[in-house]
């Protein structure tokens, strides 16, 4: 079948799929204090929806597969979903992004479903500073979850922080010497301005991470590491003689849209193919009657629909909050 390819050539071929809006943290950048209006659970894709629109989008080109959220371990029993995906459809690269407060009691159960490689969101190695940005996260937990899933073997194991000027940002030595000491990957990500992280304030403030890595290729030695494995944006260097990796995801300083080849189905069906932009294709109602040609012409209809890339840098917000779009 002809491959979603859109406009300006970009070829398709991974998909975040988001198996809830809701999440057990609230995030200062991502959501407010009292939650959001959240998808009624009667709504949501059920497992047998989403492993439906997953081998309708692997049909389609599509061999990347990444479940998010909100949280994604909110969604109850989530490894006999990996489990689905596994057995009833072509996928070979499952992966998960999580927050790691769950992870201590599911990882083992995840990797015995068949889920691959596992990416966690955390912003902070000082517990107070975690606190304050996730406004009740316990540190020690997402620890416990982080060595869990290193002793189920989920590998590669990848550590996403936002850094943020005058917040976090004194931590980045100390980052790079978690990726030294062990195989894990560190990427830094850049404040996007969505939702709530577009009104951050007195809290932080943007950091330009390639002037940041730049100036650790100087004071540091980072060298590029070995090509990426998987489907992210970031962009990997790595500190002489260090076992992991040092990842840098630029947005708003050195944009990588030229080379996108991401969409997202959220958790009651709406297709994104641009993270930026608040208009969807809604395919919930097609997936949930199993129409495979109204679900084709929903994820050609988005990549069609995909510009060239974002206008941040012109001063454009993304109303709809990450919670929402699948992270």
């Amino acid at each position: 079948m002809k491959p979603l390819v859109d406009s300006f050539g970009r070829r398709h071929r991974s998909l975040r799929v988001s198996v809830t809006d809701r999440c057990n943290l609230r995030c200062r950048y991502c959501m407010p204090a009292m939650g959001l209006p959240f998808v009624p659970r009667e709504e949501l894709l059920s497992f047998e929806d989403i492993t439906f629109a997953v081998q309708v989008a692997l049909s389609l080109g599509v061999d990347r597969v990444r479940i998010t959220g909100g949280e994604p371990l909110l969604r109850t029993e989530l490894p006999e979903l990996i489990a689905m995906l596994n057995d009833e459809t072509d996928a070979i690269d499952i992966a998960l992004t999580t927050n790691g407060l769950l992870l201590a009691r599911h990882a083992r159960a995840l990797a015995e479903a068949g889920l691959r490689r596992i990416n966690i969101s955390l912003d902070s190695l000082d517990p107070e500073r975690f606190t304050k940005i996730t406004r009740h996260g316990i540190l020690s937990e997402v620890w416990e979850g982080i060595e869990a899933a290193s002793k189920a073997g989920l590998s590669p194991m990848r550590i996403n922080t936002l850094l943020l000027d005058g917040f976090n940002d004194d931590e980045v030595d100390d980052w790079l010497e978690l990726a030294r000491e062990n195989p894990i990957d560190v990427r830094f990500m850049e404040l996007m301005p969505i939702g709530e992280g577009a009104e951050l304030g007195s809290f932080g403030d943007y950091l330009n991470l390639t002037t940041l890595k730049d100036r650790l290729v100087e004071t540091r030695g980072l060298v590029p590491a070995d090509p990426e494995v998987g489907n992210g944006p970031a962009r990997y260097w790595r500190e002489p003689g260090a076992k992991g990796r040092i990842g840098f995801i630029t947005p708003m300083s050195n944009s990588y849209c030229d080379s996108c080849s991401r969409m997202r189905l959220t958790s009651k069906g709406d297709l994104r193919a641009c993270l930026a932009y608040d208009n969807h294709v809604s395919v919930g109602e097609a997936i949930k009657a199993r129409d495979e040609l109204a679900v084709i012409a929903g994820f050609r209809k988005a990549v069609a629909e995909k510009p060239a890339g974002h206008q941040w840098r012109d001063g454009h917000v993304t109303e709809t909050g990450m919670s929402a779009l699948g992270g």
